[in-house]
């Protein structure tokens, strides 16, 4: 069985597969929102393990320079995932993301994968909970989607 498929199983997460072997989502439930987690084996480099970590909606880009700033002082403590704002496909909206890029030995114990994992989503949800208010309320009160009927 794969060490992520493996992981996700005696965690008890509820998961699904990606379109490439060795990649796996799931949603984590993080007072007081939900993240999305991406986790796979790198197809190019079998020997990286990468997740990430994001919410389930994305900021006004208005957000960008106190989000840029946040991941900035976040990244500089030196810690499990790398905090990272980056554009979407709405100019009006930027993502906030935690990534983390792990070397994995060939033969890993699945105890040590499974450590390096949990202290990862750990650190993910450290991040996201320390998140500014202002960046947290990312509603706006026009409607993104007009009614068409």
């Amino acid at each position: 069985m794969h060490l992520i498929e493996h992981y996700l199983r005696t965690r008890g997460k509820r998961y699904f597969r990606g379109r490439h072997d060795g990649e796996f989502f799931f949603v984590a439930n993080a007072f007081p929102r939900r993240l999305h987690v991406h986790m796979e084996i790198s197809a190019g480099r079998p020997d990286v393990f990468v997740m990430r970590v994001a919410p389930a909606c994305f900021f006004p880009a208005a957000d960008h320079a106190r989000l840029a700033q946040f991941a900035n002082l976040w990244n500089t403590r030196n810690r499990a995932v790398t905090a990272m704002v980056h554009g979407s496909s709405d100019p009006r909206r930027v993502g906030f993301t935690a990534c983390t890029f792990q070397a994995i030995p060939g033969l890993i114990r699945f105890d040590e994968f499974a450590a390096i994992v949990d202290r990862a989503l750990d650190a993910a949800v450290e991040l996201f909970g320390e998140l500014p208010p202002l960046a947290v309320t990312a509603h706006t009160t026009t409607p993104l989607l007009l009614d068409a009927g």
